[in-house]
């Protein structure tokens, strides 16, 4: 995802277009926010060669990663929020004109209606650098890439959080971002880790990145412009929404469908 070609307008009008395409959506089950799930230790294949895989997913490694936590959802708006009011993270651009989204020829600057968003939703259009400060005002991090993509296959081997049934509104939101926990966790017992919102990761992005890191909790290139994000978002389709997916979008750029969760 690159930021260029903006064009200034109006969320609504894009998020017609959109929710028009979108699956059927259904209703969210509240569940409990801000806990931190532990991912045990363990090896994975970092990477892939399945139908839609692309360039820089391989060369397909097998990877060796050390025990962490992780929030068991995103980033809500209500906890944002405290960290805004507590003076330790500066406030999401919803409405003053740096919130971008993809309009199909290029990205548009946004204001997000109120409907669109909610105290239990994940929290969006945060630059890397902000989400950044959220997880060090709590005693955290940005997950690696590694990191991300080991937690968001829950122990298992399938193309999404879930396995490899196709995305649906009865497994991730679609065609507008939902309150987070809604649908059912993965093997680690993370949420919306496939779809809902698209999450930061600390990496600089680089295509071929795999070629050359390291064997056990590897990191990424130490410079760049670009910072990995993962998971997929409420307007992403299939092959974006598969768990090895790799994405990019500028560390100081915010978006409508980018979030992130913390480690530790």
């Amino acid at each position: 995802m690159r930021i260029d070609n903006v064009k200034t307008g109006y969320f609504c009008t894009v998020a017609v277009i959109i929710v028009t395409a979108a699956c059927v959506i259904v209703p969210v089950f509240a569940q409990a926010t801000g806990g931190t799930v532990s991912v045990p230790a363990g090896v994975f294949n970092r990477g892939s060669t399945e139908a839609g895989a692309e360039s820089d997913e391989s060369p397909v490694r097998l990877v060796r990663m050390s025990g962490f936590g992780m929030m068991a959802t995103e980033v809500t708006e209500a906890q944002y929020e405290r960290c805004v009011d507590g003076g330790q993270c500066a406030p999401a651009h919803y409405d003053d004109g740096k919130c971008l989204i993809w309009s199909g020829g290029g990205f548009m600057k946004v204001v997000v209606p109120s409907h669109l968003r909610g105290d239990e939703f994940p929290v969006v259009c945060v630059t890397w650098q902000e989400a950044r400060a959220f997880c060090a005002s709590r005693g955290m991090r940005l997950p690696t890439e590694a990191q991300w993509e080991y937690a968001a296959l829950g122990g298992g081997r399938g193309r999404y959080a879930w396995g490899d049934a196709a995305p649906d509104g009865n497994r991730c939101s679609r065609g507008a971002p939902k309150a987070v926990g809604g649908f059912a966790p993965n093997g680690y017992g993370l949420y919306d880790m496939t779809g809902n919102v698209w999450e930061w990761t600390a990496d600089f992005y680089a295509a071929d990145s795999y070629e050359s890191s390291a064997d056990t909790d590897p990191k990424g290139p130490d410079a760049g412009y670009y910072r990995v994000i993962r998971g997929g978002g409420w307007y992403s389709g299939p092959n974006e929404l598969r768990v090895r997916n790799r994405h990019w979008f500028a560390a100081g750029g915010a978006e409508a469908s980018v979030g992130f969760r913390c480690v530790k």
